[in-house]
């Protein structure tokens, strides 16, 4: 199993968050894990704004991955919540990278692909725990319509967040996931 090499090796034409979001399905179900896919309408719902306005000024959809190990027969088990970023190409939005290298930014979904290695690993070694593993899947492009440095975006906490440099997308994309990983009640959380 090689999955999170793999999906960090993806060139980001192919490797899309929509791409992602198959792939876990497919392991998902090979592996008899729970599966939940959450397109920009059910985001919107969860009101995760912060995660959806760094997709923005992107033409492919943000997807929210949710998958959840139950481990069979065992009720001593934690609930260990995994939240990976899932940046699949990381321009800078608006304040965009220097371009030297900037193609090594496919990588920055790494964080997801971790999270879906690892829940993958405990499913397969039939780990005790209870294991929930959240990929906030997003191209942080820039655009007409991107996020722009300046705005005031309210996260699905309720707090309200300024953009200051849009680089800084990662912090953005994991305050909502990390928010939502409180509805499963975890023991543990591990961001990645």
């Amino acid at each position: 199993m090689r999955v999170t090499r793999d999906w960090s090796n993806e060139p980001s034409n192919i490797g899309t968050p929509a791409f992602f979001a198959a792939e876990a399905k497919k392991w998902a179900s090979k592996y008899g894990i729970k599966c939940r896919i959450l397109g920009e309408k059910e985001c919107a719902r969860q009101k995760m704004n912060l995660f959806l306005g760094v997709g923005q000024g992107s033409n492919r959809e943000n997807k929210m991955v949710v998958l959840e190990y139950l481990p069979k027969g065992s009720k001593k088990g934690k609930t260990v919540a995994l939240v990976g970023k899932g940046v699949t190409f990381d321009s800078g939005g608006i304040s965009i990278k220097p371009s030297l290298r900037m193609e090594e930014m496919k990588h920055d979904m790494t964080g997801a692909a971790t999270v879906m290695g690892a829940l993958l690993l405990a499913a397969r070694m039939k780990s005790p725990n209870r294991m929930v593993a959240i990929m906030a899947f997003s191209e942080n492009m820039p655009a007409g319509n991107a996020i722009q440095p300046g705005n005031v975006i309210k996260a699905r906490s309720g707090k309200t967040v300024e953009i200051v440099n849009t680089d800084a997308e990662g912090r953005l994309i994991l305050a909502d996931a990390l928010d939502f990983a409180h509805e499963f009640k975890p023991d543990v959380v591990v961001d990645v």
